[in-house]
């Protein structure tokens, strides 16, 4: 099936970054809080998978950002002395799955620049529609319902998917999948081969007598809870 997309590129420069929850804690899903905290409905910001999985705040020429002093910085209802870096960017890659938001509206939010308690501005905005070609994602539940006895393993190709937009598609699958287990009061787990130990991957490979490759993504569907662990188990 083709899925299309929106892939956005931002750079985000904080005049003083201080140690903030808001951007270093959960890093994966700055973008869909941000989102979120500017009206956006969990439910369409749930289609926003950010590939970006570490902040780095880097300096105008590139390099990795240091401590440039120490100020009073509100936190959670206190004020605390804090150490920051001065003109700090951030860089955020991210892709939109159908939030109907269109690119003029992702600048439009982002320019209003506030994150936590810390004040930023848009430096740069780029976008590129993009077309994702993946296994018919439903159908493919359709089939693994069927054969979950009580679970059952299977495996999806991303091998047409540009790497820039793996993690991307490896999430739009996997929230597609635990919805549609969800309402049916399965459970469903979904890795990457690439994020598996060498052990683990062999073990899921002899349950389904073929090798992987660093394109494969395995699912597992069980109706009660089951590990990678349990399967690869023999």
């Amino acid at each position: 099936m083709t899925v299309r997309s929106d892939f956005y590129q931002i750079v985000l420069r904080f005049p003083r970054l201080f140690p903030d929850p808001a951007v270093f804690e959960d890093p994966i899903h700055l973008a869909n809080r941000y989102l979120m905290g500017n009206g956006i409905p969990r439910e369409k910001a749930d289609l926003v998978h950010q590939t970006t999985d570490e902040i780095v705040p880097v300096d105008d020429r590139g390099n990795p950002s240091t401590a440039s002093g120490t100020a009073k910085y509100p936190f959670e209802g206190r004020t605390i002395l804090a150490e920051y870096m001065t003109n700090a960017n951030i860089h955020l890659d991210y892709a939109d799955f159908g939030t109907g938001l269109t690119p003029s509206d992702h600048s439009r939010l982002w320019t209003k620049g506030k994150l936590g308690g810390l004040r930023f501005e848009l430096r740069e905005s780029n976008h590129q529609a993009q077309t994702l070609n993946i296994p018919d994602v439903s159908e493919l539940y359709r089939i693994l319902k069927e054969r979950a006895t009580p679970n059952t393993l299977s495996t999806i190709e991303l091998d047409n998917v540009p790497e820039r937009l793996f993690r991307a598609g490896l999430a739009y699958i996997q929230g597609k999948l635990r919805a549609d287990a969800k309402a049916d009061g399965l459970e469903v787990e979904v890795y990457a081969a690439s994020d598996l130990s060498a052990s683990e991957k062999a073990g899921l490979e002899r349950r389904l007598t073929r090798e992987s490759s660093k394109s494969t993504i395995f699912v597992i569907l069980s109706r009660e809870p089951v590990s990678k662990s349990e399967l690869t188990v023999g």
